[in-house]
């Protein structure tokens, strides 16, 4: 959180119309500030309801005050309500180059398939998103040795059978 230069103290106050106030600061700034989001709670009720009870803001010891005790600090009316830390950003790398990845054929089992290229996310600035580049290879399958071929029996011939002789 980023700390003001230094405390300020209200000088002076004019309560004008729709929640704002003129106000003047010890460090010579004058200035017009709109305190709608700062008189949200329920405190703050009657200061938002009551434009009659609006006016009647004053300057005690240095910051605004109304008459029902609720106030709001001159720094705040200053410099604004203070940032939230900015979260850390990972680092963000370029991406890498996409790679090939061929799957090899083992033997007796099945084929392996190609596992997909993982790419780093690229920067939030980047025009277009990088494209994911996937082939899948088939495995080269070896051939079965050759086994002798097994000769068929050639389907018996029906016999003649001798026709007598006569005699």
């Amino acid at each position: 959180m980023v700390e003001p230069p230094r405390p300020v103290s209200v000088v002076s106050v004019v309560a004008l119309n729709d929640l704002h106030l003129q106000l003047d600061f010890d460090d010579g700034l004058s200035r017009t500030v709109d305190v709608t989001p700062y008189v949200q709670g329920p405190h703050y009720k009657q200061v938002r309801l009551s434009e009659k009870f609006f006016k009647t803001a004053h300057v005690e010891s240095g910051a605004v005050l109304w008459d029902n005790g609720v106030m709001l600090d001159a720094d705040l009316l200053r410099y604004g309500p203070p940032k939230p830390p900015k979260a850390e950003k990972p680092k963000v790398t370029q991406p890498t180059k996409l790679v090939k990845h061929v799957a090899k054929a083992k033997p007796k089992a099945k084929p392996a398939k190609a596992a997909p290229v993982k790419t780093k996310p690229a920067k939030a600035k980047a025009k277009a998103p990088a494209k994911k580049v996937v082939k899948t290879v088939k495995p080269v399958k070896k051939a079965k040795p050759a086994a002798k071929p097994i000769k068929a029996k050639a389907p018996a011939k029906p016999v003649k059978k001798a026709a007598k002789k006569k005699k």
